[in-house]
Protein backbone atom coordinates (compact mmCIF):
# COMPACT_ATOMS: atom_id res chain seq x y z
CA UNK A 1 0.00 0.00 0.00
CA UNK A 2 2.80 2.40 0.93
CA UNK A 3 4.51 1.67 -2.37
CA UNK A 4 1.30 2.48 -4.24
CA UNK A 5 0.97 5.84 -2.50
CA UNK A 6 4.59 6.63 -3.30
CA UNK A 7 3.90 5.97 -6.94
CA UNK A 8 0.77 8.17 -6.86
CA UNK A 9 2.68 11.02 -5.18
CA UNK A 10 5.53 10.62 -7.65
CA UNK A 11 3.10 11.10 -10.52
CA UNK A 12 0.68 13.70 -9.11
CA UNK A 13 2.96 15.98 -7.08
CA UNK A 14 5.01 17.18 -10.06
CA UNK A 15 1.79 17.95 -11.89
CA UNK A 16 0.57 20.09 -8.99
CA UNK A 17 3.89 21.89 -8.74
CA UNK A 18 4.00 22.47 -12.49
CA UNK A 19 0.50 23.90 -12.38
CA UNK A 20 1.52 26.43 -9.72
CA UNK A 21 4.77 27.31 -11.46
CA UNK A 22 2.90 27.51 -14.75
CA UNK A 23 0.90 30.50 -13.56
CA UNK A 24 2.49 33.43 -15.36
CA UNK A 25 2.18 37.17 -15.89
CA UNK A 26 1.24 38.73 -19.21
CA UNK A 27 0.85 42.32 -20.38
CA UNK A 28 -0.40 44.32 -23.34
CA UNK A 29 0.90 47.89 -23.45
CA UNK A 30 -0.60 50.42 -25.88
CA UNK A 31 0.81 53.94 -26.10
CA UNK A 32 0.10 56.63 -28.69
CA UNK A 33 1.62 60.09 -28.76
CA UNK A 34 1.97 60.99 -32.42
CA UNK A 35 -1.44 60.76 -34.04
CA UNK A 36 -1.72 61.51 -37.80
CA UNK A 37 -1.89 65.23 -38.57
CA UNK A 38 -5.20 64.85 -40.41
CA UNK A 39 -6.83 62.92 -37.55
CA UNK A 40 -7.74 66.04 -35.60
CA UNK A 41 -5.88 64.82 -32.50
CA UNK A 42 -3.10 66.87 -30.93
CA UNK A 43 0.22 65.26 -30.14
CA UNK A 44 0.78 63.97 -26.62
CA UNK A 45 3.29 61.54 -25.08
CA UNK A 46 1.42 58.28 -24.59
CA UNK A 47 4.25 56.48 -26.39
CA UNK A 48 6.69 57.56 -23.66
CA UNK A 49 4.62 55.81 -21.01
CA UNK A 50 5.13 52.37 -22.52
CA UNK A 51 8.88 52.33 -21.97
CA UNK A 52 8.71 53.17 -18.26
CA UNK A 53 5.74 50.85 -17.67
CA UNK A 54 7.59 47.95 -19.29
CA UNK A 55 10.59 48.57 -17.05
CA UNK A 56 8.26 48.61 -14.03
CA UNK A 57 6.64 45.32 -15.05
CA UNK A 58 10.02 43.65 -15.44
CA UNK A 59 10.69 44.61 -11.83
CA UNK A 60 7.35 42.96 -10.96
CA UNK A 61 8.54 39.60 -12.32
CA UNK A 62 7.06 39.89 -15.80
CA UNK A 63 9.28 38.68 -18.64
CA UNK A 64 9.94 40.48 -21.92
CA UNK A 65 8.53 37.56 -23.90
CA UNK A 66 5.18 37.98 -22.15
CA UNK A 67 4.87 41.73 -22.75
CA UNK A 68 3.16 42.80 -25.99
CA UNK A 69 3.73 46.41 -27.08
CA UNK A 70 2.03 48.71 -29.57
CA UNK A 71 3.18 52.30 -30.01
CA UNK A 72 2.06 55.08 -32.34
CA UNK A 73 1.39 53.79 -35.89
CA UNK A 74 1.48 50.18 -34.68
CA UNK A 75 -1.51 50.86 -32.44
CA UNK A 76 -4.27 50.76 -35.06
CA UNK A 77 -7.60 49.31 -34.03
CA UNK A 78 -6.95 46.19 -36.09
CA UNK A 79 -3.57 45.61 -34.44
CA UNK A 80 -5.02 46.20 -30.98
CA UNK A 81 -7.72 43.59 -31.61
CA UNK A 82 -5.13 41.16 -32.98
CA UNK A 83 -2.97 41.71 -29.89
CA UNK A 84 -5.92 40.95 -27.62
CA UNK A 85 -6.47 37.74 -29.58
CA UNK A 86 -2.80 36.81 -29.27
CA UNK A 87 -2.95 37.52 -25.56
CA UNK A 88 -6.02 35.32 -25.08
CA UNK A 89 -4.19 32.45 -26.81
CA UNK A 90 -1.23 32.76 -24.43
CA UNK A 91 -2.89 33.02 -21.05
CA UNK A 92 -4.16 30.19 -18.87
CA UNK A 93 -6.24 29.72 -15.76
CA UNK A 94 -4.74 31.52 -12.78
CA UNK A 95 -2.55 33.90 -14.80
CA UNK A 96 -2.12 37.62 -14.17
CA UNK A 97 -2.98 39.98 -17.04
CA UNK A 98 -1.98 43.65 -17.03
CA UNK A 99 -3.42 45.96 -19.71
CA UNK A 100 -2.25 49.55 -20.17
CA UNK A 101 -3.57 52.20 -22.55
CA UNK A 102 -1.98 55.64 -22.83
CA UNK A 103 -3.51 57.94 -25.42
CA UNK A 104 -6.56 60.03 -26.16
CA UNK A 105 -10.08 59.15 -25.12
CA UNK A 106 -13.43 60.43 -26.33
CA UNK A 107 -17.13 60.03 -25.71
CA UNK A 108 -19.05 58.59 -28.64
CA UNK A 109 -22.76 58.16 -29.25
CA UNK A 110 -24.14 55.09 -27.45
CA UNK A 111 -25.87 52.87 -29.98
CA UNK A 112 -27.05 50.05 -27.73
CA UNK A 113 -28.68 51.91 -24.84
CA UNK A 114 -26.40 50.92 -21.93
CA UNK A 115 -25.32 54.46 -21.01
CA UNK A 116 -27.50 56.82 -18.97
CA UNK A 117 -26.02 59.90 -20.63
CA UNK A 118 -26.33 58.49 -24.15
CA UNK A 119 -22.57 58.26 -24.76
CA UNK A 120 -20.03 55.44 -24.60
CA UNK A 121 -16.44 56.05 -23.61
CA UNK A 122 -13.83 55.08 -26.18
CA UNK A 123 -10.09 54.59 -26.43
CA UNK A 124 -8.66 56.31 -29.49
CA UNK A 125 -6.41 54.06 -31.62
CA UNK A 126 -3.90 55.58 -34.03
CA UNK A 127 -6.31 55.40 -36.98
CA UNK A 128 -9.37 56.92 -35.28
CA UNK A 129 -10.44 60.43 -36.25
CA UNK A 130 -11.78 63.09 -33.93
CA UNK A 131 -14.92 64.09 -35.82
CA UNK A 132 -17.76 62.33 -37.61
CA UNK A 133 -17.73 62.61 -41.41
CA UNK A 134 -20.55 60.84 -43.30
CA UNK A 135 -19.21 58.22 -45.70
CA UNK A 136 -15.61 59.03 -44.76
CA UNK A 137 -15.23 58.28 -41.06
CA UNK A 138 -18.17 57.28 -38.87
CA UNK A 139 -16.43 56.06 -35.73
CA UNK A 140 -15.52 52.57 -36.92
CA UNK A 141 -11.97 52.81 -35.52
CA UNK A 142 -12.99 54.08 -32.07
CA UNK A 143 -12.58 51.33 -29.49
CA UNK A 144 -15.71 51.71 -27.37
CA UNK A 145 -16.22 50.51 -23.82
CA UNK A 146 -18.74 47.98 -25.16
CA UNK A 147 -16.08 46.45 -27.37
CA UNK A 148 -13.52 46.61 -24.58
CA UNK A 149 -15.95 44.88 -22.23
CA UNK A 150 -16.20 41.98 -24.69
CA UNK A 151 -12.41 41.76 -24.91
CA UNK A 152 -11.96 41.93 -21.14
CA UNK A 153 -14.67 39.32 -20.57
CA UNK A 154 -12.90 36.90 -22.89
CA UNK A 155 -9.67 37.36 -20.94
CA UNK A 156 -11.54 36.82 -17.67
CA UNK A 157 -12.86 33.49 -18.95
CA UNK A 158 -9.32 32.49 -19.90
CA UNK A 159 -7.77 33.24 -16.51
CA UNK A 160 -10.79 32.12 -14.49
CA UNK A 161 -11.76 33.29 -11.03
CA UNK A 162 -8.28 32.53 -9.70
CA UNK A 163 -6.58 34.78 -12.26
CA UNK A 164 -6.15 38.52 -12.08
CA UNK A 165 -6.87 41.27 -14.60
CA UNK A 166 -5.66 44.84 -14.05
CA UNK A 167 -6.53 47.55 -16.59
CA UNK A 168 -4.93 51.00 -16.53
CA UNK A 169 -6.25 53.81 -18.74
CA UNK A 170 -3.97 56.85 -18.75
CA UNK A 171 -6.41 58.80 -20.90
CA UNK A 172 -9.58 60.81 -20.35
CA UNK A 173 -12.75 61.89 -22.15
CA UNK A 174 -13.03 65.53 -21.10
CA UNK A 175 -9.67 67.05 -21.98
CA UNK A 176 -9.30 70.39 -23.71
CA UNK A 177 -6.26 69.91 -25.92
CA UNK A 178 -2.84 71.45 -25.28
CA UNK A 179 -2.45 74.81 -23.62
CA UNK A 180 0.42 76.98 -22.48
CA UNK A 181 1.05 78.11 -18.92
CA UNK A 182 3.92 80.52 -18.26
CA UNK A 183 7.01 79.02 -19.94
CA UNK A 184 5.81 75.43 -19.76
CA UNK A 185 3.64 73.70 -22.33
CA UNK A 186 0.74 71.76 -20.88
CA UNK A 187 -0.44 68.56 -22.56
CA UNK A 188 -3.94 67.24 -21.92
CA UNK A 189 -5.21 63.86 -23.02
CA UNK A 190 -8.71 63.48 -24.40
CA UNK A 191 -11.25 66.01 -25.58
CA UNK A 192 -14.47 67.62 -24.44
CA UNK A 193 -15.80 67.31 -28.00
CA UNK A 194 -18.12 64.34 -28.28
CA UNK A 195 -18.13 62.11 -31.34
CA UNK A 196 -21.77 62.35 -32.35
CA UNK A 197 -23.25 59.70 -34.64
CA UNK A 198 -26.70 60.46 -36.07
CA UNK A 199 -29.15 57.87 -34.72
CA UNK A 200 -32.33 56.61 -36.29
CA UNK A 201 -35.18 55.33 -34.11
CA UNK A 202 -35.27 54.78 -30.36
CA UNK A 203 -32.57 52.99 -28.43
CA UNK A 204 -33.80 50.26 -26.09
CA UNK A 205 -32.27 50.64 -22.62
CA UNK A 206 -29.80 47.86 -21.83
CA UNK A 207 -28.31 46.90 -18.47
CA UNK A 208 -24.56 47.24 -18.10
CA UNK A 209 -22.56 44.16 -17.11
CA UNK A 210 -20.78 43.86 -13.73
CA UNK A 211 -17.06 44.60 -13.62
CA UNK A 212 -14.94 41.47 -13.09
CA UNK A 213 -11.53 43.12 -13.22
CA UNK A 214 -9.79 46.12 -11.70
CA UNK A 215 -10.11 49.18 -13.92
CA UNK A 216 -8.13 52.30 -13.00
CA UNK A 217 -8.42 55.58 -14.91
CA UNK A 218 -6.10 58.56 -14.54
CA UNK A 219 -8.91 60.94 -13.61
CA UNK A 220 -12.62 61.22 -12.88
CA UNK A 221 -14.99 61.41 -15.90
CA UNK A 222 -15.50 65.16 -15.39
CA UNK A 223 -11.78 65.94 -15.05
CA UNK A 224 -8.92 66.40 -17.50
CA UNK A 225 -5.84 64.19 -17.56
CA UNK A 226 -2.73 66.36 -17.51
CA UNK A 227 0.66 65.02 -18.46
CA UNK A 228 3.56 65.30 -16.04
CA UNK A 229 6.94 66.77 -16.90
CA UNK A 230 9.59 64.70 -15.14
CA UNK A 231 12.74 66.19 -13.59
CA UNK A 232 14.63 65.08 -16.73
CA UNK A 233 12.26 67.09 -18.94
CA UNK A 234 10.35 64.14 -20.45
CA UNK A 235 6.55 64.14 -20.49
CA UNK A 236 4.53 61.17 -19.24
CA UNK A 237 1.01 60.41 -18.21
CA UNK A 238 0.95 61.23 -14.51
CA UNK A 239 -0.62 57.87 -13.58
CA UNK A 240 1.91 55.97 -15.69
CA UNK A 241 4.73 57.90 -14.06
CA UNK A 242 3.45 57.11 -10.57
CA UNK A 243 3.04 53.39 -11.35
CA UNK A 244 6.50 53.19 -12.95
CA UNK A 245 8.29 54.72 -9.99
CA UNK A 246 6.53 52.48 -7.44
CA UNK A 247 9.16 50.24 -5.87
CA UNK A 248 6.89 47.85 -3.95
CA UNK A 249 6.18 44.34 -5.16
CA UNK A 250 2.54 44.36 -6.22
CA UNK A 251 1.97 40.72 -5.26
CA UNK A 252 2.60 41.73 -1.63
CA UNK A 253 0.42 44.86 -1.71
CA UNK A 254 -3.29 45.20 -1.11
CA UNK A 255 -4.81 46.72 -4.23
CA UNK A 256 -6.86 49.06 -2.01
CA UNK A 257 -3.74 50.38 -0.28
CA UNK A 258 -1.86 50.64 -3.57
CA UNK A 259 -4.72 52.58 -5.19
CA UNK A 260 -4.71 55.01 -2.29
CA UNK A 261 -0.96 55.54 -2.68
CA UNK A 262 -1.36 56.12 -6.41
CA UNK A 263 -4.21 58.56 -5.76
CA UNK A 264 -2.14 60.53 -3.26
CA UNK A 265 0.87 60.57 -5.59
CA UNK A 266 -1.13 61.72 -8.62
CA UNK A 267 -2.72 64.52 -6.58
CA UNK A 268 0.70 65.54 -5.33
CA UNK A 269 2.31 65.65 -8.77
CA UNK A 270 -0.49 67.19 -10.82
CA UNK A 271 -0.69 70.98 -10.91
CA UNK A 272 -4.41 70.73 -11.57
CA UNK A 273 -7.31 68.91 -9.87
CA UNK A 274 -6.99 65.26 -10.86
CA UNK A 275 -8.20 62.20 -8.95
CA UNK A 276 -8.00 58.55 -9.93
CA UNK A 277 -11.17 56.72 -10.84
CA UNK A 278 -11.53 52.97 -10.35
CA UNK A 279 -14.04 50.16 -10.27
CA UNK A 280 -14.02 46.43 -9.63
CA UNK A 281 -11.14 44.38 -8.28
CA UNK A 282 -8.45 42.22 -9.93
CA UNK A 283 -10.02 38.95 -8.72
CA UNK A 284 -12.06 37.37 -5.97
CA UNK A 285 -9.13 35.25 -4.79
CA UNK A 286 -7.44 37.70 -2.42
CA UNK A 287 -6.84 41.40 -1.79
CA UNK A 288 -3.45 41.60 -3.50
CA UNK A 289 -2.88 43.53 -6.70
CA UNK A 290 -1.05 40.65 -8.42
Amino acid sequence: MIKVWRIILFIILPLVVCNVWGQSRHALLIGIGNYPEDSGWNSIHGNNDIFIIKEALLRQDFTSDNILQLTDSEATKENILLSFEKLSERIQSGDVVYLHFSGHGQQITDLNGDEDDGFDEAWIPYDARKTFSPGEYEGENHLTDDELNTLFTKLRKCVGSQGKIIIIADACHSGSGSRGRSDEEVFVRGTGDKFVIPRQGNIVKKKSEPTEWLFVAACKPYQSNYEYRSPTGEYYGVLSYVIARESKQFDACSYIDLLQEWTDSVSGLSRYPQNLDNEGQPSRRNAFMF
